[in-house]
């Protein structure tokens, strides 16, 4: 019975020994190096941020390690971090990065590196610094916006704002927003993670959404609103005169109610703004080309012609 415990315990301790074979044993000595910089990052491998307090990263100069950190769990983001201090006695040496991954016992190396900047930091627990393979998107952009069980009539999306028009009679107080980001980003509003169609809004005034790319590298201030209109494209009655050698285009929109705004884009630029009077708005004295008649969101693209 006791030769049987004694190989049991022997079994143990070999399967630990091989499950910690690639454990690295990274170690600084700090009091050989005069700066500092520091990191708060974040640790993804194949896809997957690393969360266990096993996980490792180490920071190299030239394949001398020069940073160590395991991670740390952060409850308020519930997230593990990696708080690293670089170390060095010059500046603009090129830092790579290696990961211990304890879930596949791995070391992997990192593509991506950075120069060393004596006491910069980079990254906080909102915008990570990310350490990552492969690496991750960077992009922070709104590809497209909708209401869900909502009609949108027209939506205008142009410099990082969105305007989306609904019929007269919807209550803007409370939307479910519908939305798709760049590959791996995320949405957020007053610090909160936002998930599409699961969410409700108060578009009575503007909201500005923060999107962060999966990289969190960058993030970027997107103003949406919501606007209630009764235009369709049906209730718009357009007209061009085409140029000729000695005078410009004219292009004329007609709809029921005075006040509406109407925009004329060229290139995707607003060149000129009317309002409808009597009826009508008209431009006119218009060089040849391509034109965007923009109504509370509807388009409509013309084109001028030379008449001969």
């Amino acid at each position: 019975m006791i030769k049987k415990t004694i190989r049991i315990l022997i079994a143990m301790l070999l399967f630990t020994t091989m499950v910690n074979a690639q454990d690295p044993n990274w170690l600084v000595d700090e009091n050989n190096f005069e700066y500092t910089m520091s990191f708060v990052a974040f640790v993804n491998i194949d896809g997957t941020t690393l969360s266990s307090e096993n996980d490792k990263v180490g920071a190299f100069v030239n394949n001398e390690l020069r940073g160590v950190s395991s991670l740390t769990y952060a409850s308020s983001n519930g997230r593990y971090y990696a708080y690293l201090t670089v170390f060095s006695n010059t500046n603009d040496e090129v830092v790579s990065f290696k990961v211990y991954d304890s879930n596949t016992d791995q070391v992997f190396d990192i593509s991506e590196t950075t120069n060393f900047e004596i006491n910069a930091h980079h990254g906080n627990l909102f915008q990570a610094f990310s350490i990552a393979s492969p690496a991750l998107n960077n992009e922070a952009d709104i590809l497209d916006f909708g209401l869900e069980g909502t009609t949108v009539n027209s939506v205008v999306l142009n410099n990082q704002q969105i305007v989306l028009y609904v019929n007269n009679d919807v209550d803007v107080s409370a939307l479910n927003a519908t939305f798709q980001s760049s590959e791996g980003a995320q949405l957020f509003v007053d610090s909160a993670l936002e998930i599409s169609g699961n969410n409700s809004f108060d578009f009575t005034n503007p909201i500005t959404c923060k999107v962060r790319s999966e990289d969190e590298f960058q993030v970027k201030d997107w103003l949406v609103s919501v606007q209630n209109s009764s235009i369709t494209g049906d209730d718009l009655i357009y007209y061009k005169k085409d140029a000729v050698c000695y005078n410009g285009g004219e292009i004329k929109v007609e709809y029921n109610t005075s006040g509406i705004a109407i925009q004329l884009l060229s290139n995707q630029a607003v060149i000129a703004t009317q309002t409808i009077v009597n009826g009508k708005a008209i431009f006119t004295n218009l060089n040849v080309g391509s034109y965007v008649v923009r109504t509370e969101g509807i388009d409509r693209e013309i084109l001028i012609n030379l008449k001969e």
